[in-house]
């Protein structure tokens, strides 16, 4: 059924209210992850439902590090610093279904105890965009046309969204061993030895010229393992884009400052007896200033420092290395489509 043009705000509200609910409980994660945020203005952490088009071809790197606070109680075994390569290969396979494959590497080092590298898990997504907007001068809800594909001039008056399906395979390292000879914890591993779920929600519009509101929500399932079962995530992520500077002829044809909002929620792990680590999970908000560079119409690159502002995390004085407890996190993207 379609709906009158007058109706268009009021839709755009619903979604935005719909999502902001979400923020209440939610997300992200044990390592770096990686969104499908690319392009001309879209952010950096937060998930953005843009399209690549048919037949594009996009090849995106996420690199990612991130220092931790060390703690007396966690003397002399802190974990010190994990750093992470993120690599995405998409395709687009209609206008509105895009198809991901991501396989990161995972550098985890630990004071005392060392290093533990290798690869993670193979994760693929699958991508189904929409909008609301105009069609042969009806307003509706209408799968992404070529009107929507990466690089498309982006109208004022159209909501974009997408839905968002994932796995991961354990192709990951799960057994490497410290300084002791002893098997790292699961939190140390590069890989989780058993698939994980993802389900996701984005949404987009431009709100005034040169002002851009993105928002995400996503859920991730951990499945159990010999050694037991990672908390599962919810997340919500807010962005707002403003284009600063635009020369579409230039070597730097875009320049956008992001300001992100990111609340994470993790819910506790459970040992390999299934009995519950109460000293893991909690609730932090990070704020996270940042920019994205476009040069011509097909290189992107966006750098990103997320700053835990606040946290409730479960027994906080017995967690160390956690989500919450960092420096800071420092992200750089860039993405190539053809």
């Amino acid at each position: 059924m379609f709906v009158g043009k007058r109706y268009s705000h009021f839709v755009a509200g619903c979604i935005i209210i719909f999502v902001c609910v979400i923020n209440i409980r939610s997300s992200f994660a044990h390592h770096g992850g990686v969104s499908t945020a690319f392009g001309p203005g879209a952010p950096i952490e937060t998930a953005s439902p843009l399209a690549l088009g048919k037949g594009t071809f996009l090849i995106y790197e996420k690199f990612e590090y991130v220092p931790f606070d060390h703690k007396n109680h966690a003397e002399p075994e802190n974990i010190d610093t994990f750093t992470f390569f993120n690599t995405l290969v998409g395709y687009g396979f209609t206008d509105a279904i895009s198809v991901y494959a991501t396989l990161p590497v995972a550098i985890k080092e630990q004071d005392s105890l060392g290093t533990s590298s290798g690869i993670g898990d193979l994760g693929f997504i699958f991508q189904y965009g929409f909008k609301f907007g105009e069609r042969d001068g009806i307003r509706g809800l209408y799968g992404y046309g070529p009107e929507d594909s990466y690089g498309a001039e982006y109208s004022a008056d159209d909501l974009k969204m997408a839905l968002q399906a994932g796995f991961t395979v354990p192709t990951g390292e799960t057994s490497n061993r410290d300084n002791k000879g002893d098997i790292f914890d699961m939190g140390m591993q590069p890989g989780f030895d058993a698939p994980t779920f993802l389900f996701g929600f984005s949404a987009s519009k431009m709100i005034f010229p040169h002002v851009t509101l993105t928002g995400d929500t996503s859920l991730t399932v951990f499945t159990e393992h010999n050694d037991g079962k990672p908390g599962n995530e919810i997340r919500f992520n807010a962005a707002g884009g403003y284009e600063i500077y635009e020369k579409k002829n230039g070597f730097l044809s875009r320049l956008d400052i992001i300001a992100e909002s990111n609340i994470l929620h993790l819910t506790k792990d459970q040992d390999e007896e299934n009995e519950t680590d109460d000293a893991t999970g909690g609730t932090i908000l990070y704020l996270s200033p940042g920019l994205r560079a476009t040069f011509g119409k097909h290189v992107s690159i966006g750098m990103l420092v997320k700053l835990p502002t606040w946290k409730d995390l479960n027994n906080e004085s017995e967690q160390q290395g956690a989500e919450g407890l960092e420096e800071y996190r420092a992200i750089v993207t860039c993405s190539i489509s053809f």
